[in-house]
Parts: C-alpha cells; structure tokens; sequence
C-alpha cells in the first residue's frame, strides 16, 4: 500500500540538509504510534542470512524549494508531498492514522502542518513489460575488500552489465526474507530514460552512496512488480531509496 501525505510548513518555508534522508527516516519512525512495530521494524525487520530488510521505503519530498548550495541546505515552500509505501498494511495504516488525527508534528525541528493523508493500493492491468520512474533515487552495489584488507563499495550505474542482475537479487533476497520462498520467474530492468543528470551522489549517516532517478522498464509478474513497488527496488529502501510509480 502507498500512503501520500500532502503538509505546509506552519512557519512558511522549511529548511532541511540538502542529503535530507535521515530526517525522514527518523521522522518516519517517530510516526509509528504502535511500539512493538516500530522496535520490529528498527531493530530486527525481515532477515535472510545476514542481511535485514525493514520492507518499506519512502520518496523525496516534492514541492516548491530553493537549494542554498553554500550551506548545504534546501528550503521548501508552500505544500510538499511526501510517499510511503510498505507491503505492511499494518504499517502504513497506522501512519496514515497518526497523521490524520494528531495535529502537532515537527519536522527538523520545524512545525508541520499536516493536511492530507490518502491510502492507495497498487491498481494496474497485468502486462509483460512495464515503465517506472523513480520517486526517490536507484542505487545496488556491491561490497568488497582491496589486497591490503580495506572494505571497499563499488556503486553500480543503470547502464552496467550487471545492473539488471543486481536489482534481481536485491529483490530475491527481500522477497524471501518476507515470503520464505524463492521466486520463481525472472525479473529484469533496463534503463529507458536516464541521463548524467539523473545520478544523485548523497550520504546518509556519512556513508556516500551513489543512486539514479530516471525512466527504467521493468520485466517481472504482476505480483512481484506489486511487491517491488511496496518495498522499492535495489539497496537502501527503509533509508529513502528506491521508489517507484508506474508511467502509464
């Protein structure tokens, strides 16, 4: 399910760090009116091997603002929309419950004025191939270590061979955290309109990531396509990454 909250800054404008992805997830988290999911959801989530996945994700925020480059802040004017979404119902309705009902919300500090807040699932006709655009930025990498013992990440870009191959396993690895169940059809991803202008090199808890916005086509079942477009595409979903809607 996709929940869309629509706010206005109480003070007029509402000025966030221009890598603004912690303030939302700490936002996020702090909407969570029911304590036992929100303790799941931060400090164990769905876990295949090693890996943790808290099966939600969030867009940018979307509105009239200003980047103020030297301060390395950006200013938000006027109304601002917002998407979550989650294969957690439970999750999205208590948020949506939450912003509905209580009226005081601070956001970087800063009064909110939250004016609407809408609840939407997925509704699409099955076809073999479909086109998304990314809400909040794409990014798969890979983590290794150099000759001399040092960790190292590599980032991969939408025109890497193995960038479809990347995003496959990521949802592999989310799909059977969540459903303890390999998937049985294929899912690829190509790029379709996604330029130099499209990369977004941000931080998030002072580790660099490398992600891309753009068009991409992607090939899967209607099913997984849904779950994707719960849960985001690639790395980092619950940090802000990964979110998608569907051009008709």
């Amino acid at each position: 399910m996709r929940l869309t909250i629509q706010f206005r800054p109480k003070n007029g404008t509402l000025i966030l760090p221009i890598n603004y992805e912690e303030v939302l997830q700490g936002f996020l988290y702090r909407s969570i009116q029911d304590f036992e999911l929100a303790h799941f959801l931060h400090n164990i989530g769905y876990t295949k091997e090693k890996r943790r996945f808290k099966m939600f994700t969030f867009s940018r925020l979307y509105g009239t603002y200003r980047i103020h480059r030297h301060e390395k802040k950006i200013e938000f004017f006027e109304q601002v929309t917002w998407y979550v979404s989650s294969i957690l119902d439970s999750l999205i309705v208590d948020l949506a419950r939450n912003y509905l009902l209580k009226e005081k919300f601070m956001l970087n500090g800063q009064p909110i004025h939250i004016e609407e807040a809408t609840v939407k699932p997925l509704e699409i006709a099955e076809k073999s191939s479909y086109q998304i655009r990314m809400l909040s930025p794409l990014t798969v990498y890979s983590t290794y270590e150099n000759r001399y013992g040092e960790k190292r990440t590599h980032f991969f870009s939408p025109y890497d061979f193995v960038f479809s191959d990347m995003v496959e396993k990521n949802f592999c690895n989310k799909f059977q955290a969540y459903f303890q169940e390999q998937p049985t059809e294929r899912v690829t991803i190509k790029p379709i309109k996604v330029t130099k202008k499209d990369k977004v090199v941000t931080t998030f808890k002072d580790f660099r990531i490398n992600a891309w916005n753009g068009t991409y086509e992607i090939q899967a079942p209607l099913s997984y396509l849904k779950f994707m477009y719960d849960v985001g595409i690639g790395a980092k979903n619950s940090q802000g990454f990964g979110m998608f809607e569907i051009v008709e």
